[in-house]
């Protein structure tokens, strides 16, 4: 007989019953999860063009679940302006972000500043997961000599499932992991700007879990790994011009891989905002993967479903707990319960190299249409691998 802590007995060279395997914990029993500020803080004066900070080097941590970055616009002695944001701001501060791998090709990214909100947001990684929703999230206005400052916090995901600690990455060696952030302009970070310029202090906080123990007291064995180590996530973003007609798309990025997510976004061309996006945005959409259409629905059932999934409750755009303008998601992680980013895995887009996946309808004008992927590598190629048992 065997129990959930051993293998099957079977027996030695000689016939002899052999000793029962003890299985070890699953990851990520037997470890400690860790934060540390790790001298990681760079700051820059805010100009008229944009700029690149220092490249930060993740410490050595053991195995590192995601990144946070917190953002602080110091502004004094601001006197002249009413200082306002709109739209993007202030998360447009940040020009773009990379996160690299250890042979420096990009994991998520590069993405601009609004991009990485929506995939803190929509990504399925926490449940307050709005960063307008956060405690610490500021945002100035006004003619006060400190309008025009801002904090807010931006996490950088590897880990995708909390449960098992799947995706989760090997951080043990510096130089290793790497992230470059671009500040944008002052311009092209509020509506009225400030007097003066600021300055944009980042400092980054890694979040990981210690290397296990051999065993417990009692001798079982801890899993040294998590599940599929070397397995990572990607997002990364695409674009493309479309008519104010009946127009289509078809997904570049993350095709030949299980697709997590999918945020599309759009731009109108005579603003080159998202102010007219809700209104331009196809209604009925519809999606195809291969042959199969997924949905064809209205923008009034397509927000209706995401505020429900996320707990978005408040009904003005780009606020706190609220849909944001021009942005539409097909999330995938909502499989365990009725919270996205609880997820088994079972809901994953699977898909070939060849694979279609398209959206369609038609645009109420001249418009640029993002689409922001999210997508898995598993390590071994196997989709199917993934799913939990």
């Amino acid at each position: 007989m065997t129990s959930p802590q051993t293998g099957a007995t079977g027996t030695d060279n000689k016939g002899k019953p052999a000793a029962p395997v003890v299985r070890p914990f699953p990851f990520p029993v037997g470890v400690y999860d860790t934060e540390s500020q790790d001298g990681g803080t760079f700051s820059l004066a805010q100009t008229t063009a944009a700029q690149q900070f220092g490249i930060y080097n993740i410490s050595p941590t053991g195995w590192i679940r995601g990144l946070w970055c917190d953002f602080s616009m110091a502004v004094t002695g601001q006197s002249t302006n009413s200082v306002s944001y709109h739209n993007d701001n202030p998360w447009s501060v940040i020009n773009k972000v990379t996160l690299r791998d250890l042979g420096q090709q990009a994991i998520i990214g590069p993405i601009g500043g609004y991009d990485w909100l929506t995939l803190c947001k929509i990504g399925g990684y926490m449940f307050v997961s709005d960063p307008r929703s956060e405690l610490t999230y500021t945002a100035t206005t006004g003619t006060g000599s400190t309008a025009g400052s801002f904090t807010f916090s931006l996490y950088l995901p590897f880990e995708f499932v909390q449960r098992d600690g799947l995706g989760v990455a090997e951080n043990q060696s510096k130089p290793g992991w790497t992230v470059e952030i671009w500040m944008d302009s002052q311009a092209n970070t509020y509506n009225q700007v400030p007097s003066v310029q600021g300055t944009l202090t980042i400092t980054f906080t890694p979040v990981s879990y210690t290397k296990p123990i051999a065993a417990s007291p009692a001798g079982r064995p801890f899993s040294q790994t998590p599940p599929k180590k070397g397995t990572l996530q990607y997002w990364r973003s695409e674009n493309e011009s479309q008519p104010a007609s009946s127009s289509e798309y078809d997904l570049v990025n993350g095709v030949g891989f299980p697709i997590r997510n999918l945020i599309y976004k759009l731009i109108d061309t005579s603003t080159g905002t998202r102010a007219t996006g809700d209104t331009d945005f196809p209604s009925p959409a519809t999606l195809q993967y291969g042959n199969v259409i997924m949905f064809s629905k209205t923008k009034t059932r397509w927000q209706s479903e995401m505020g429900r999934a996320f707990g978005w409750t408040v009904t003005t755009a780009d606020s706190a707990d609220a849909r944001e303008n021009g942005v539409y998601a097909w999330w995938r992680t909502q499989d365990f319960d009725q919270l996205p980013g609880n997820e088994l895995r079972y809901r994953y887009l699977d898909t070939a190299t060849n694979t279609l996946v398209r959206i369609s309808g038609t645009f109420g004008a001249a418009s640029t249409l993002y689409v922001l992927t999210n997508w898995i590598a598993p390590v071994d190629k196997d989709y199917y691998g993934l799913i939990a048992g």
